[in-house]
Parts: C-alpha cells; structure tokens; sequence
C-alpha cells in the first residue's frame, strides 16, 4: 500500500481538505486550558516518530511540528540537510529509504521542490511538505484554519 503525502493542495480533494481542517479546529478546542507541554489524553501518535529535516532551517516550523508531536503523544528526530549529506554522497531516493526503516513519517523543508518529491517517490512513509521553493501547504492550512 502507497502511503499517503501530504505535497501540495493540489494533490488532494476538497473533502480530504475540509476534514483536516475540521480534525485541527476539533483538536485546538480540546486542547483549550491545558499547559502547551501536556500530551492529549487519547495520545494518537503514541509511539510514532516524525523525521524533521531541514534544509532550509525555520524556528517556528521546527518548533510547531515538533510541539504538536508532543502534543499527539509522538516523538520527533531532527535532522538537517547537512548531517543527511544530502545530495552529496548519498542520493535523496537513498536517504529516504533509510529513513522508512527507523521513523514513521518525514516533515521535509527544502530549497529544491525536486527534493520533496523524490523523497516521497523512494519513501514507504508518509511525507509532509514543510516548504519548497514551489509551495507551502502547511502554512495554507494554518491560515485558512485562522481565518475560519
């Protein structure tokens, strides 16, 4: 079974789109008045570990993926672009095959669109785009969320 990717908006339907945004909006009610460091109770994500990698480095992208898997129960392992060698050594299709033996999804940020979707092409895990030099689809969501 083809995992499923999280690339661009385009990819996806909009009921898959109004249900993630209705998923987010029901889960930010839940978590109102809780500490920000306090896992859900029903803990989704419990023992699952997300890749962050990041080849083009952000503060609020490392910190909102990596709270929010707090926050789901899960785990995060974060990596950058050049302890990954990517590119360099290794190719990207290579890197995300090792990585699908050991985490169970990859958040990637990158310079080069081309980089996400080779990832995704040699992955076996679900890969979410964190921001190419194409398109931002976490951010879009975030804003729609917001002005919802």
């Amino acid at each position: 079974m083809s995992p499923r990717h999280f690339l661009d908006l385009d990819q996806m339907d909009a009921a898959t789109l109004r249900a993630i945004l209705d998923d987010a909006r029901m889960m930010k009610a839940k978590r109102a008045g809780r500490h920000k460091g306090t896992p859900d109770d029903d803990q989704p994500l419990r023992g699952q570990m997300l890749g962050l990698i990041f080849e083009k480095p952000s503060t609020r992208t490392r910190i909102s993926f990596d709270m929010a898997m707090r926050q789901l129960g899960g785990s995060t392992m974060i990596l950058s672009g050049n302890e990954l060698q990517f590119g360099h050594g290794e190719t990207v299709g290579d890197t995300a095959r090792v990585l699908s033996r050991y985490i169970d999804a990859i958040m990637l940020r990158t310079k080069a669109h081309s980089n996400l979707t080779e990832i995704a092409a040699a992955a076996s895990i679900p890969v979410i785009n964190g921001l190419t030099d194409k398109t931002h689809p976490c951010q879009l969501m975030a804003d729609l969320l917001t002005f919802e």
